[in-house]
């Protein structure tokens, strides 16, 4: 997957008071990414949310459709589909004539996204354990390799949503497995942060996979959730370091 660069005139820009105007997508040059075999939308998406992911498209930017579409080769159409999935993610915010802007991390939503997630990890895991199944512990474990060779930020906070939901949707629940999903992917901007504050904490979570995947093969519940509770506070841990 492409990066995206900011352009030498944002680089300089960043460097005065004097620039004003708000910094948006056409700063940047973002170049495709993601798989152009899937959908228009799902391209876009992608593409944006690596980008918000690896910090190249910072809090405040504002996403401008025909900017983007211009610099994708799409029309408006999948940018702004894709901009209101990045919005129900919590990844930007779209304002009353549908522009968007790159969401600050407020910390304290994920302190609450935690005490959620231990609230119903427990349950969650015992149900998983119950219902998944061979094929879907083969997919994780595909993942947990994959995570452990990727190099790119984006890339690899995607496919790290991707393996967890894997769990999440094992429970084979409606509402608690696309509850938890929905936590996985808000919760994704502040794992991209953490591992830009301290890259330390990537080699520990790719650790945390392979164990999780181990307490599902050994159907050892107390041991999934011990691991789940200290690998989702990953995050917290990595901010209080900052403090």
């Amino acid at each position: 997957m492409n990066v995206v660069e900011p352009s030498l005139p944002l680089r300089a820009a960043a460097s005065t008071r004097l620039e004003r105007r708000p910094v948006t997508t056409k700063d940047f040059k973002i170049s495709p990414g993601g798989n152009r075999r899937v959908t228009a939308v799902d391209f876009v998406r992608e593409s944006l949310m690596a980008a918000i992911l690896r910090g190249d498209l910072p809090g405040g930017t504002r996403l401008v459709q025909t900017e983007i579409a211009n610099q994708l080769g799409v029309s408006t159409t999948p940018v702004r589909e894709a901009m209101r999935d990045l919005a129900s993610v919590g990844l930007i915010s779209l304002d009353t004539h549908r522009i968007g802007t790159v969401r600050q991390p407020d910390w304290a939503e994920m302190e609450e996204i935690v005490d959620v997630r231990r609230s119903l990890e427990g349950l969650a895991l015992e149900w998983a354990l119950e219902h998944i199944t061979p094929a879907q512990l083969e997919e994780a474990r595909r993942l947990a390799e994959e995570l452990a060779e990727e190099e790119d930020l984006g890339s690899w906070v995607q496919k790290n949503c991707d393996f967890h939901s894997i769990f999440h949707r094992a429970t084979a629940t409606r509402r608690l497995g696309d509850f938890l999903v929905e936590l996985e992917s808000a919760g994704a901007m502040f794992v991209a942060q953490a591992q830009r504050l301290h890259p330390d904490i990537r080699q520990r979570a790719v650790a945390d996979h392979y164990a999780l995947l181990e307490a599902f093969e050994k159907k050892d519940l107390e041991q999934a959730v011990r691991i789940q509770l200290e690998h989702i506070n990953l995050p917290l841990e990595s901010r209080r370091r900052e403090e």
